[in-house]
C-alpha cells in the first residue's frame, strides 16, 4: 500500500513540467538545513508507521485504538493544564465521555480473535486461532 501511494505521489508532484516537485527540489537544494529537517520527518513518520503496525500485529486493533485515544485525551488535558485555559462544560463533558469509551471499552472486550493465539482455548465459538 505505502509503496503504491509513493509511485503515485511521485508521478504526481514529478509527472508534468509545471509539478510542484521540481519547486520542492529546487527549494531543498537552496536550503539544506530544511531538507535535513525533511529527511528526519519523513524517517521519523515511518519510524511510527513500524510500531503502528507492530502493535496492531501482535497486541490486536483493539490495543492500538486505545493507545491512540488515551494518548490523544491525556494530549489535550495537559495542553489545557499548560495554557491555563479553563475547560468549558462542554469541553469536560466531552472528555469525560471520552475517558468513559475508553474505560469501558478496555474492560468490557472479551479480547479479538486474534489472542487466541495466547489461549488455550477459543475466545468466541467457531474460532479456531488457538
Amino acid at each position: 500500500m505505502n509503496f503504491w501511494g509513493s509511485i503515485y505521489d511521485m508521478v504526481y508532484m514529478f509527472g508534468w513540467p509545471q509539478a510542484s516537485g521540481f519547486e520542492a527540489v529546487q527549494f531543498c537544494k537552496q536550503h539544506p538545513e530544511a531538507a535535513w529537517d525533511i529527511f528526519l520527518y519523513c524517517l521519523r513518520g515511518s519510524v511510527g508507521q513500524n510500531f503502528i503496525f507492530l502493535t496492531i500485529s501482535r497486541f490486536g486493533s483493539l490495543a492500538n485504538t486505545t493507545i491512540t485515544t488515551t494518548r490523544e485525551f491525556v494530549s489535550i488535558v495537559v495542553s489545557s493544564l499548560l495554557s491555563a485555559i479553563p475547560c468549558q462544560q462542554s469541553n469536560g463533558g466531552a472528555l469525560s465521555s471520552s475517558s468513559l469509551g475508553c474505560r469501558t471499552r478496555c474492560t468490557s472486550s472479551g479480547g479479538s480473535c486474534r489472542d487466541c493465539k495466547r489461549r488455550e482455548s477459543p475466545c468466541e465459538e467457531g474460532c479456531n486461532n488457538f
